[in-house]
């Protein structure tokens, strides 16, 4: 009886299903037939009504879709808006001048495998610069230059022949400072086979290891030339050190080498970096470069901290806003090193360079490189050990090359003269305790007046006022160093020409245009700052003309006047203006970027338009926000229309670091903004240790020097530049938006899930992301990304007494790290999380198109069955093949590049049967968007694999070779291949979980994403791979519940059959 009724339900089940292909086959007819009849009669015009009704309802489609499509064109025009921003937002203008050199590149044959194991791989070369160099052997002070990311051994050229001009020219000039040392340099450079150290840590070890191994080399040739080739009487030392110069990521494999257990202690005194990212890698996609940084950075501090690295000095010189490869905020030093060891500026502030520089004109830019050659060739010191001057004096001079002498305390920048006195007739009292000097008062003087001086010049008295004190006053003074052209001038000593002094009367008359003597004694005077007068576009191949300016303080308690000395001879050019104020006190202002969203913000000095005009703006350490600054400078209506201004106004931005500086001539429009701070603290920073730098952010200082007496007053008016503050913020959270992205690319996955799980009806990856722009998900993150950085900056103020340094710390590096407390904080997460829709959604309609494109091919020339049937021989050998290549040859990353590829292919093929699959071809176009977000971190492995099969090198990183970095991936692969993921639906315990469990992992991505992988996006091809991981379990137990389905139905016919048996009988 039991079989009696199974096969009876059997029978009910078949008629059932042949009823419902019968009713499905009827369908299908009527639906051709419908369609044929439409095509023959296409010709004929529809019924009125049928065209209002598909109008009507087209028209309610567009009205119901219309905000969620402007919002998504919003989207990708701010994603294009910032990109164009990116390459085209930058407000410098490039004005470098062209260096040339006649080069000569000698490979070291004898540094090969006994020497270095990376023989086959890397080259060292000795540099010689024709009409110069005319011996190969190297001889004089050793010089390592590291070429940075995929950079070239030879792009040492231009400084160093720049550097061999600058040795000849002080040799010709001062044959000498031979004998004290001054020998000139031998530059060697390596070839790094161009690798791309920016994205593969283990490249930079493998390169500081080849340094390590190419100093002990270099050192050993000098004790044979050395002998050989004598440059003197005096005594040179052996080296025992070399100096490294590095490009870019040069820098780091430069300190790098000091990490590693090759290195020889002592044979690096001095390290000088150019562009170079040392705090945070310009580009986090690869989990080694992170290692690397961690590990150099904390090597350093503590160095410093326990006193092994106290002889070591590290320049960092950055190009600032026109280099788009890295953030110049990274070269910042000063938070590794204290500043006895270290300087860091950028090259718009250094005196004659006065120019922002792109990454790699900075190693060629004719300004850059001479004055890169006047650095080494001061420092130099062969009699030395070391080959170099001592710390303390290499740092002076190279603070006095690098930093603007206006930054400096006075006894930092003072220069000596002889001290002596000297008595005077025929003085000239100034009037309003000012000099104003032009050619027409110098010839004037000169010829009705005579002086005691054995030179014509001309003394001009500043009467000082002791009834309040000399403290607080300055002198200060403006000229134009053509008043001293006729001197002999001697670029060490910039402002040798014009002497201070201070003077008394020497008898009881009252002083004036008369017979009256006073004594006078000179004074030391600081150094001279130069003024820039050079405007954008001007050729950079004419010497830039500038004015010259000092501020003296006073404390002259001894002296009744200050006396200024210049020429005075007929027909000389130039000007000279002076005077004696109160100490300049700074126009503080305190800007809110809040007020300069209202409107603009408009600053009038209080004090009197003097030489020197100083406006401080207390704004927040926002390298984001760039601020238009229009400079208006109101004309003196007594002077105005009867002389003209001696010299355009010159407009200087600075802060308290000396990091950043930069000068505009003889503009009204100007574009202020600052290079702060990483975001991100080092891990093992301590705020308390006083031996690292701890220079604080106190504002933003323009400094105006404008004539005082054909301009009575200024005034600045503020406010924010958009459009170039777009490209600052994509330059410092490029890596973030492929966080953002992959935050998107989840939710969209997610949300294609949920609709599946649910309706039965898989949607595609366009429908999602307007389904999630319809239903507050973009607000939502926009609210969250806004509030993200206020709640932890909130909890780290509260916390602030209660958790340790490194909690703190821990907690400042989550999401996009802390950057002060302006607007900025707010928008620009909130506007990277637009523009990571935008960039999703431009990649999903590429996919798209690509695929449907590729699908309409592929349909007129192939056939493709909705299910191919898998082969088990098949599937098993591609295992096999897969665990093997990947062990042993191939790094993972390639395979992944294959899977992704085999996954586009199977999307192309269920593309063309998407009239009779849309699910399963919905499904796999979903996964092809997910594991896009993954391709970034495989590039640099893969070009530096490929680049090493080149030069046939097989030694890769351990890590390249792991296998549970494809598992998921691969599983998923291998699973999904022509099969829809199973619906979780329903309401029993083992499928509630998987739903649950499924729904937990989608979360747990999207915040690893939010919190962790801003500044670690590396991390998230992990995170994609455990995804896939569990959507391939998920995939893999459709099978038993398939069978725990069918069990439980096979349970339920038994039962039912039982009872109708039981009815029966």
């Amino acid at each position: 009886m039991p079989a009696t009724h199974s096969n009876a339900a059997s029978g009910n089940s078949s008629s059932t299903s042949s009823v419902y292909s019968t009713r499905l086959t009827a369908r299908l007819a009527a639906t051709a037939q419908q369609n044929a009849a439409d095509t023959s009669h296409g010709s004929e015009p529809l019924p009125a009504n049928a065209k209002q009704t598909m109008c009507s309802k087209i028209h309610r489609h567009i009205r119901s879709r219309i905000g969620t499509l402007c919002l998504l064109l919003a989207t990708v025009v701010v994603g294009l808006t910032t990109a164009h921003s990116y390459f085209h937002g930058q407000s410098d203008t490039p004005n470098c001048g062209m260096s040339y050199s006649r080069p000569r590149y000698i490979e070291q044959t004898e540094f090969g495998r006994s020497w270095t194991r990376y023989s086959a791989k890397y080259k060292l070369y000795l540099y010689r610069e024709g009409g110069f160099d005319v011996h190969d052997q190297p001889f004089r002070i050793p010089v390592l230059f590291v070429p940075g990311n995929a950079g070239s051994h030879k792009q040492v050229r231009s400084i160093a022949a720049a550097s061999s001009s600058a040795f000849v020219k002080m040799v010709g000039e001062s044959p000498h400072l031979v004998d004290e040392g001054c020998v000139g340099y031998d530059f060697f450079t390596v070839g790094l086979n161009e690798e791309l150290t920016a994205l593969h840590g283990y490249s930079i070890l493998e390169q500081a290891d080849f340094v390590n191994d190419a100093i002990r080399y270099i050192l050993s040739l000098y004790p044979k030339t050395r002998a050989k080739h004598q440059l003197s009487q005096t005594k040179m030392a052996l080296p025992t050190s070399v100096v490294v110069v590095g490009h870019s990521m040069g820098g780091v494999v430069a300190r790098t080498a000091f990490t590693l257990p090759n290195h020889i202690v002592g044979s690096i005194h001095a390290i000088f970096t150019l562009s170079t990212p040392h705090n945070n890698p310009t580009a986090s996609l690869e989990r080694h470069v992170e290692d690397v940084y961690n590990t150099i950075n904390q090597f350093w501090r503590r160095g410093f901290r326990n006193g092994t690295l106290d002889d070591v000095s590290l320049v960092s010189i950055a190009g600032g806003n026109l280099d788009s490869m890295i953030n110049s905020d990274y070269a910042f030093v000063g938070d590794l090193a204290p500043s006895r060891n270290a300087l860091s500026v950028l090259s718009s502030g250094i005196n004659d360079v006065w120019l922002s520089l792109d990454h790699q004109s900075i190693l060629w830019c004719a300004q850059m490189a001479h004055k890169f050659s006047a650095m080494m060739v001061r420092i130099m010191d062969a009699r030395q050990p070391t080959q170099l001057v001592p710390l303390d004096e290499r740092m002076a001079v190279m603070r006095e090359l690098l930093y603007p002498s206006i930054d400096g305390e006075v006894s930092e920048g003072v220069m000596d003269r002889p001290m002596g006195s000297e008595s005077y007739r025929y003085v000239r009292l100034a009037d309003n305790d000012e000099v104003k000097l032009h050619p027409v008062d110098v010839r004037a003087l000169a010829d009705n007046s005579q002086t005691r001086s054995r030179k014509a010049r001309a003394l001009h008295l500043l009467p000082l006022h002791k009834e309040g004190g000399y403290n607080g006053q300055v002198v200060q003074v403006l000229y134009d160093p053509q008043l001293f052209a006729d001197q002999p001038f001697d670029a060490s000593q910039t402002n040798a020409q014009l002497a201070l002094l201070g003077c008394n009367r020497t008898s009881t008359h009252n002083i004036a245009d008369a017979d009256v003597n006073v004594l006078c004694t000179t004074l030391s005077i600081p150094k001279v700052t130069k003024l820039p007068l050079k405007r954008d576009g001007d050729d950079p191949n004419l010497p830039v003309h500038s004015l010259h300016y000092i501020e003296y303080p006073l404390s002259l308690d001894q002296y009744e006047y200050v006396g200024i000395e210049v020429p005075a001879k007929p027909g000389i050019q130039g000007f000279l203006q002076a005077s004696l104020t109160d100490q300049p006190q700074a126009t503080e202002k305190t800007i809110g970027n809040t007020q300069l969203l209202v409107q603009p913000l408009t600053i009038v000095p209080d004090q009197k338009l003097g030489v020197r005009s100083r406006i401080k703006l207390n704004v927040p350490e926002d390298p984001f926000i760039v601020y238009r600054t229009k400079l208006v400078l109101r004309r003196n209506p007594a002077t105005a229309l009867s002389q003209e201004a001696k010299f355009g106004p010159v407009v200087r931005q600075s802060d308290g670091r000396r990091f950043e500086s930069k000068f505009w001539y003889d503009q009204h429009t100007l574009d202020l903004a600052i290079h702060g701070r990483g975001a991100y603290l080092p891990t093992d920073s301590e705020p308390s240790n006083k031996t690292v730098s701890s220079d604080m952010w106190d504002g933003l200082y323009v400094d105006v020097w404008a004539d005082p007496g054909y301009y009575a007053g200024l005034e600045l008016t503020l406010c924010i530049n958009w459009y170039s503050s777009l490209n600052r913020m994509v330059k410092r959270y490029d890596m973030a938006l492929l966080a953002m992205s992959f935050v998107w690319a989840s939710l969209v996955l997610l949300h294609q899930l949920r609709v599946w799980n649910s309706d039965g009806k898989f949607p595609g990856p366009l429908q999602a992301i307007e389904r999630l722009v319809r239903n507050g998900t973009l607000a939502g993150l926009v609210v969250a990304a806004g509030a993200t950085p206020l709640v932890q900056g909130l909890v780290a103020h509260v916390m602030h007494d209660t958790w340790s340094t490194t909690t703190l710390v821990w907690w400042n590096n989550l999401f996009l790290g802390v950057r002060g407390g302006s607007i900025a904080t707010v928008a620009v997460p909130a506007l990277l999380v637009v523009i990571a829709l935008g960039f999703v959604l431009c990649q999903a309609i590429v996919l798209t198109a690509v695929c449907a494109l590729a699908s309409w091919i592929g349909s007129h020339i192939t056939t493709v069955n909705v299910k191919t049937a898998a082969v088990p021989g098949r599937a098993l050998a591609a295992t096999i093949a897969f665990v093997v290549f990947v062990s042993t040859f191939v790094p993972y990353q390639f395979a992944f590049l294959v899977i992704y590829l085999a996954q586009l292919i199977t999307v192309v093929r269920t593309q063309i049967l998407s009239h009779k699959t849309p699910n399963l071809a919905h499904y796999q176009l979903g996964l092809l968007l997910f594991w896009t977000s993954s391709l970034p971190y495989c590039a640099p492995e893969l070009l530096v694999w490929v680049r090493n099969l080149s030069v046939l090198w097989f030694d890769d990183a351990p890590a390249d070779h792991n296998l549970v970095s494809m598992v998921g991936y691969f599983a998923l692969r291998m699973l999904a291949s022509y099969n829809i993921v199973p619906r979780l639906r329903g309401s029993g315990v083992c499928v509630r979980r998987l739903r649950i469990v499924t729904y937990v992992c989608f979360a747990w991505a999207v915040m690893c994403a939010w919190v962790v992988c801003m500044r670690r996006p590396y991390v998230l091809y992990s995170v994609n791979n455990a995804v896939s991981a569990w959507l391939a379990l998920v995939q893999f137990a459709d099978i038993p519940l398939r069978l725990v389905q069918s069990a439980e139905t096979d349970t339920l016919n038994r039962l039912f059959a039982g009872r109708v048996s039981c009815d029966i009988a």
